[in-house]
């Protein structure tokens, strides 16, 4: 017995040598294999991109959505792919990329959220606006959460489809933590001005209550709400609108000046509203509202009391506009004379200010530079709201498109 067991214990080393011998081999064999399948998925990776190169965008997506079923990481690639196709202005290819990322059921949610945030940029590139809706409303509540209602919002501009774009930008505020009054002010103002336009006054009221509840004097808010009272024909209540932003913002008193002087012209205060206005030009004699001043002066008060009171205005705030409309008076005056030689002269000097103003005359947007001749309260370059100057300068911009 003695000697059967010495014999037992003189085996176990060389069963354990040959187990451990197994489990090596087993292991050189597994890393085998995984070598192998990577050997093959970066085949398959050289093979879909040769495809692509070769213009056969279908056979290589289905080789690169193969990979991405053996190997999660590579929706990375399928993400750039489309991104780069989408910048190349290759829609249809980006949307067939991510199309079969927002289909599959085994992504992660964030990949599927990521991909149908893809999928709405794709189909708002292709002007396809219900499917990227349908594609973007499909993003969760995670990273790309934002984004997407960012699309949604600028897409709902685009359509001016207000009401939408007020309950997107309501709920970017809760998911950025920043505030979207001004915009929400904005559609509010929009919507007024359509209803005010079909004579939907009770809805035109509504959406200008709103967009004050929203930004408390709010000026453009103001603006529409003395027009609405005006189509009410309530023209003393809506000078104390307007009166308002006379006060609070004279700046843009030249967008309703011809307005303020209907409105004082029906209750027969046509003086007092024009005293109103001569006021505000010694601060904001620059741009159209000493256009409507000197106008209005001209047929109430006559030639001799537009001339002194542009000359007031050169004397404190000297422009090319005042002069222009300085040289238009004297004219006036001058052809009441019967002097041809003087005439004659200053129709030379108004006709050159006048091609000089209106060739420098715009208003800029303070974001992006843009130029127009008339005012914006949403800027056509940068789509941004409330970042056009009230103000109309007369210098070359140095920077930025016109129009």
């Amino acid at each position: 017995m003695i000697q059967i067991e010495t014999a037992w214990l003189l085996l176990l080393p060389v069963m354990f040598g040959i187990g451990w011998l197994a489990a090596r081999w087993d292991l050189r064999l597994e890393n085998r294999m995984d070598e192998r399948e990577r050997m093959r998925q970066q085949r398959s990776t050289f093979k879909g991109l040769s495809l692509l190169l070769n213009e056969q965008p279908d056979q290589a997506i289905e080789t690169l959505v193969k990979i991405a079923q053996l190997d999660p990481e590579t929706i990375e690639l399928h993400f750039s792919l489309g991104n780069l196709f989408r910048r190349r202005g290759e829609t249809e290819r980006a949307i067939r990329v991510h199309q079969h990322l927002a289909n599959r059921d085994d992504l992660k949610p964030r990949d599927r959220d990521h991909a149908a945030y893809e999928l709405g940029r794709d189909f708002l590139r292709a002007g396809l606006l219900d499917r990227a809706e349908a594609s973007l409303n499909r993003v969760g509540h995670g990273k790309f959460a934002a984004p997407a209602k960012e699309s949604l919002l600028e897409m709902y501009q685009v359509e001016r489809d207000w009401k939408k774009a007020i309950i997107a930008a309501s709920e970017l505020e809760s998911l950025q933590g920043k505030s979207h009054h001004t915009e929400i002010a904005q559609f509010y103002c929009e919507l007024a001005q359509e209803s005010l336009h079909a004579k939907d006054l009770a809805s035109a009221e509504r959406s200008i209550k709103e967009a004050l509840q929203v930004v408390p004097n709010h000026t453009r808010a103001l603006i529409l709400q003395g027009d609405y009272l005006m189509a009410l024909e309530q023209p003393a209540q809506a000078i104390d609108a307007w009166s308002v932003v006379a006060t609070s913002h004279p700046a843009f008193m030249h967008l309703i000046a011809d307005r303020w002087m209907k409105a004082h012209t029906d209750i027969g205060k046509s003086e007092a509203g024009l005293d109103r206005l001569c006021e505000l030009l010694n601060t904001q004699a620059s741009g159209e509202l000493l256009d409507v001043v000197h106008k209005q002066v001209m047929q109430i008060r006559g030639i001799q009391a537009a001339n002194t009171m542009l000359s007031q205005v050169m004397q404190h705030s000297p422009s090319l506009s005042a002069l222009s409309k300085l040289a238009e008076t004297r004219l006036a005056l001058e052809e009441g004379n019967a002097n041809p030689d003087r005439v004659q002269e200053l129709k030379s000097i108004l006709h050159l200010l006048r091609q000089r103003t209106t060739s420098l005359a715009r208003y800029t947007c303070g974001n992006c530079g843009f130029r127009a001749r008339r005012f914006y309260w949403q800027c056509p370059g940068c789509n941004n709201w409330e970042a056009y100057s009230p103000r109309r300068s007369e210098g070359v911009a140095p920077s930025g498109p016109s129009m």
